[in-house]
This record gives structure tokens, sequence and C-alpha cells, in this order.
């Protein structure tokens, strides 16, 4: 009988030391890259493409007068708020708020708050906006009283909060010696929002960041701005937030441009999850001779093919702060007084993260000859255009392209010239 149930018990192990693990519902999913454009920024002959805006409607800051909570330590003159106060969160180091002006008189009010307390700080407000919306934040700022120069720096900028961007960004202050009291200064930013959530932050950027002491911010208020816009020689005015391009954005509709006459614009680029090289260019692009004048009859021109392409020259650079302006230090991506047609074959590619932040491209255009003067400014010299261009047309398709980083290495935008 033992014998028997041996046999059995060894006849059944060879099921017990097996094991089958499964994975299921394995999926390969192609990735996308999903190109959107921003124009944020446009001027004609100086004059921007946002004029004549008026604030309406109430302060969007909540606490910009830094009034709230009254200090009470130290003599009712100065206390520290790691956690923040109503209306400011705190991103790092701790908020201080002064008052009575013991270490300087306020701008309004009875209290103000530094940016570098025990430690170096960082705070920041939460504004719901409207996509697409224009906006005004103003502030105002001074050195501390009797701090040295390069301490008081104050960075300042507004952020997409969702997906995380920054808009706009500037410093202040760096350059500024403290006197025997404050000395406030006026700050003004106009802005167009992107997503229902905007981001103020102040931050201190001063170079002693353990002396305790750094620049003051009070009265920080924000506006919805209602803007008539328009170019005082007319053409197109038109400005909007992340999206993707129809026949309706234009870049460029000048009806009457002359030598000399010269604009800038501010595009943004953005990507969807993955890393990308990106650039713009002119395509497809189509020069008409709509009549003949006697100046051009006389140069023997015919009515078979326009001339004035040639004669609109580009400059293209990394716009990192959003501003418009070329500052010298930013990357170039198009080099000065590069003629339209040629754009993509002098094109730098932009390298552009799926997680933001944003990639801003300053770009400069001109009726004539482009070159980089002092401060620098981009100057145009109209005297380059030849008669023959008289009453020709350009029209273009304005193209932003994107492409993976992953896999192509070797990208550059160049290669659009032949692509399909």
């Amino acid at each position: 009988m033992i014998a028997v149930v041996g046999a059995v018990v060894t006849g059944t192990t060879f099921a017990l030391f097996n094991d089958t693990e499964t994975s299921t519902g394995n999926i390969f999913v192609a990735g996308s890259i999903d190109l959107q454009v921003d124009h944020t920024i446009a001027t004609y002959d100086g004059q921007p493409c946002v004029s004549n805006c008026t604030e309406t409607g109430g302060n969007l800051i909540v606490n910009g007068g830094f009034e709230d909570p009254v200090v009470t330590d130290h003599g009712g003159w100065w206390q520290t708020y790691p956690g923040g106060i109503p209306g400011w969160a705190v991103e790092f180091g701790a908020l201080e708020l002064q008052r009575n002006g013991i270490a300087g008189v306020p701008h309004g009010g009875s209290q103000l708050t530094e940016l570098d307390s025990t430690l170096p700080s960082s705070i920041s407000q939460i504004i719901t906006t409207t996509p697409g919306g224009k906006y005004r934040l103003h502030f105002w700022f001074s050195p501390r009283p009797l701090n040295p120069s390069g301490d008081n720096g104050v960075g300042f900028q507004v952020q997409v909060v969702s997906p995380s961007s920054v808009i706009l960004s500037d410093v202040v202050g760096s350059a500024q010696q403290g006197g025997f009291t404050t000395t406030w200064g006026e700050y003004v930013y106009d802005f167009i929002a992107v997503d229902a959530s905007t981001k103020i932050v102040f931050t201190d950027l001063g170079s002693n960041t353990n002396s305790g002491m750094g620049g003051y911010i009070d009265d920080v208020s924000m506006y919805s701005l209602n803007c008539t816009g328009g170019f005082p020689y007319g053409g197109q005015c038109q400005l909007w937030n992340q999206r993707n391009l129809g026949p309706s954005d234009q870049f460029w509709n000048f009806p009457d441009v002359k030598p000399g006459d010269y604009g800038t614009d501010v595009v943004s680029l953005h990507v969807d999850s993955n890393d990308a090289f990106a650039c713009v260019y002119g395509a497809n692009i189509v020069d008409t001779d709509v009549t003949l004048t006697d100046p051009e009859s006389t140069l023997a021109d015919t009515l078979s093919v326009g001339e004035l392409s040639p004669f609109i020259k580009v400059f293209a650079w990394d716009d990192a702060n959003n501003n418009g302006l070329y500052e010298g230090g930013e990357t170039t991506l198009i080099p000065v007084n590069t003629p339209l047609s040629n754009m993509a074959t002098q094109m730098i590619a932009l390298t552009l993260s799926g997680s933001g932040p944003a990639k801003y491209l300053g770009l400069a255009w001109c009726a004539g000859t482009q070159s980089i003067g002092a401060g620098p400014t981009i100057n145009c010299d109209g005297s380059s255009v030849s008669d023959i261009a008289q009453t020709d047309s350009t029209t273009l398709d304005f193209t932003a392209y994107a492409v993976q980083q992953r896999n192509n290495p070797n990208f550059s935008c160049a290669s659009l010239v032949q692509a399909p």
C-alpha cells in the first residue's frame, strides 16, 4: 500500500514544478509631432500692432500692496513668511514683509516685500486668464537703501501654468545702487495669455546671496486690456495665441510697402510630447508684376514676372525673453540681410522640448539692405531697392515645420528646400 501511494505522488510532481507567465495587451503606438504656433508681437515701421489699449475691469492681483497680514514681529517692522501670505505663494526661501518705513518707505500703504530675506526667495501668484486675451502688469521696484549695486537684482517672469513655459521675462535693478531711502520706479509689461492660468513670478537675483538684503517690490497690479490695433500705413495687424495655423492666420499683408520700410515679428513654437527640430521659412514664393510704371519701363521691365522678393531681406534670432528686440547676445538663427527666398537654406534649426518651455523666434524684415547697428539695433536702408520693383507684389506661404529629434541627428533646415 505504501509503495503504490509513493508511485502516485511521484507521477504528479512534474505539474507542481512548472510555471507559466503571460504578458498581455502589448501595444505599439506611433508617436506624433503636433506643432502649434503663436504670433505674439508685430511691428511695422516701428509701430506696434497692438496699440491704444485701455485697462478694463478690476485689479486681478490679490494683495498686490503686501498689506495682509499686518507685520507684528521684530517691533512691528519686519517678519518672514515661509508659507506665503494671502495671494502669494513661496516658490523657495521665505517672503519678507517690512512695515513703517524703517528700512525704506513703501511705494504705497504701510508695507512692502523684500525678495532677499534670511535667504534668497521667489514668490508667485496664479491668475485666471483667457487664452488669447491681452493683459498689462504693473509693479514698482526699488533697490534696498544703502545696498550695493549688483545685490538688488529682481527677476520677473510671466509663466504659462499648463503647460509650463515662459511668456516673457526680465531682470530689473541689478545695476542700481541703494540710496539713503527707497527710490521707486514703475515697470509695465503687456502680454498675451496662452492658457487659462498665468503665473506671475518675482525672484531674488542679487549677487550676494547670503546678505539678507535685496530689492523691494510693491503695488503689483494686473488688468485686462481692450486694444485697438492697426498700422499707420495700413496692412495686416493680427496676433494670436497658440494654435494650429489656418488660412486666415496671416503674418504679413502690407499693400503699400516703400523702400526702407521694416518690421518685426515674434513667433512662438510649441510641440507636444516629442522633442523636435523646427524651422520657419518662406515657401511657394510668387512674384507678380501688377502694373507697369514709367520707371519700370525705363529699366526694361515687362509684365512677365515681378521683382520684389529679392529686395525683401530677413534676419532671425532666438528671442529668449520674448520682447521683440535683438539684444546682441541672443543666438542668430538666420543671418542678417538674408533674401526672403533663402530663409530655409540659411536657418539654424530650433530645438524644441516636448515638455516646454516654448521657443520664441524673433524675425525682422526690411525692404532694402539690413544691418546690425549700435545698441544693437537692426537697420534698414531702402536705397538698394530698384525702381524695377514698383507696383510688384510677393506672396508666400510662411511655413513652420517640425520633425522629431530622435533618429534625425543630421536634420537641417536647408533640406526642406527639396522636401515635398
